[in-house]
């Protein structure tokens, strides 16, 4: 089972979590109900535009009667939400403040909010702030270009990195074995019309990152939508990238070369450089 940055949180209060929800409606839960639990939350995590409870039903391979049971105490608390005319479920606003809580404790997203700002001013197109999490690369602050591009990429969101600017940063300096772990149990899935799907090419690939210092992602991820991606280092270690995300329209390949991987080179050294050593 995927671990989502929702399911972070629940482990960490795995212990109290049992306490707390006696306040709620709910007298007991069983382990195999707070772990099927666990599988509905990362389910709704990956799907912004909610899920009927049969879809539910067909990707876990659960009884709908057993999901539907779940839902329903996690709406009264609003952990979940349904639409009243699709009938889809959708994590609630109770999610706002579990992330909240976890990405305040992120000492690196602090530092570097005030650059990314500054990188937006100057850019004009969606800046990102990413780390790599249980092989997955994570999204633990974004500011949107008003009335850009509308991604999937909400703060906590998670995919597979090989496809991603940023994903790529992350896995360039691990060594083959550590990426070949990340996807041992599953292939290099095609997200765009450029993304990388074999190992060698995903390897050769990452040794021009690691010799450049960014990473290019030209419609790899979605489909006329650029990414350039640099990386943030403590103690010489990357443990997170900056990116900027935007149009093939509006981030050309001339534009990216004359102007964007400086600036987000920049701002990555400078977000480096204010992190504690």
């Amino acid at each position: 089972m995927s671990k989502s940055i929702v399911k972070e949180y629940l482990d960490i209060l795995s212990v109290g979590i049992l306490n707390e929800i006696k306040f709620h409606n709910i007298k007991f839960m069983k382990i195999g109900t707070l772990d099927k639990t666990f599988r509905i939350i990362d389910l709704l995590a990956q799907h912004s535009r909610g899920l009927r409870l049969s879809e539910m039903s067909a990707a876990l391979g659960l009884p709908s009667s057993s999901i539907h049971h779940i839902l329903s105490m996690l709406r009264t608390d609003d952990y979940v939400d349904q639409d009243s005319d699709n009938k889809r479920y959708r994590l609630g606003f109770k999610f706002l403040i579990v992330s909240s809580a976890i990405l305040d404790h992120l000492d690196i997203r602090r530092t570097a909010y005030s650059h990314l700002r500054q990188l937006h001013q100057k850019v004009n197109e969606n800046v990102n702030l990413t780390i790599l999490r249980n092989g997955q690369v994570t999204f633990i602050d974004k500011i949107q270009k008003v009335g850009g591009l509308s991604l999937d990429t909400y703060l906590g969101f998670s995919t597979d990195p090989h496809a991603a600017g940023s994903g790529k940063v992350l896995l360039s300096e691990l060594g083959r074995s550590e990426i070949e772990a990340i996807y041992r149990t599953k292939s290099l899935k095609a997200y765009g019309k450029n993304t990388i799907t074999s190992m060698a090419q995903l390897m050769e690939e990452l040794a021009n990152v690691r010799k450049q210092g960014y990473a290019i992602d030209n419609e790899e991820y979605y489909e006329g939508v650029r990414c350039v991606a640099a990386p943030v280092r403590a103690s010489s270690k990357i443990v997170a990238a900056v990116s900027v995300t935007g149009s093939i329209f509006t981030m050309t390949m001339e534009r990216i070369n004359k102007e964007i991987i400086r600036w987000v080179k920049d701002t990555a050294g400078r977000v480096s450089a204010d992190l504690p050593k």
